[in-house]
C-alpha cells in the first residue's frame, strides 16, 4: 500500500511539474464546478513542486488557482442559468420538484433577492 502511495504522488508532482501553471488552473476550476475535487489536493503540492524545482512561483499559482477557480465558478453559473429550470420542468419529478411547486417557489422569492442570488454565485 506505501509502495502504491509513493508511486501515485510520484507520479501527481510530475503530472504537475509538467503541467505547470495551465494544469493548476484546470483543476481549480473542476474544484470550483461540480467535480469534487478539493483545493488542497492541488495548491498545497503545486507549492511543493514550486518549492523544490522552482520552476514555478508561489504568486503564479496562487494567480493560475484564482483564474481557476473563477473561470470553473462562471462555466457553472452560466450553465445553470441557461440549463437550470428547463432540466429542473423535465426531470424535476424524479427528486419529488413538480412544475406547480417551482413555480409557487419562484413567485415566492422577490426580485431583489433574485438579483442578490445571482450576484452571490457571479462573484464567489
Amino acid at each position: 500500500m506505501r509502495d502504491l502511495l509513493a508511486s501515485l504522488l510520484e507520479w501527481y508532482l510530475g503530472a504537475l511539474d509538467q503541467g505547470g501553471y495551465l494544469l493548476v488552473a484546470a483543476l481549480m476550476a473542476m474544484e470550483s464546478s461540480i467535480i469534487p475535487l478539493p483545493s488542497e489536493f492541488v495548491i498545497p503540492p503545486a507549492a511543493y513542486v514550486a518549492h523544490t524545482n522552482g520552476k514555478m512561483s508561489l504568486a503564479g499559482i496562487v494567480i493560475a488557482g484564482t483564474i481557476g477557480s473563477w473561470v470553473g465558478a462562471a462555466l457553472m453559473y452560466w450553465a445553470s442559468r441557461l440549463l437550470g429550470r428547463p432540466l429542473l420542468m423535465r426531470y424535476g419529478r424524479y427528486v419529488l420538484i413538480t412544475p406547480r411547486r417551482s413555480s409557487r417557489r419562484r413567485r415566492g422569492l422577490p426580485t431583489t433577492a433574485r438579483w442578490a442570488s445571482s450576484s452571490r454565485v457571479c462573484c464567489r
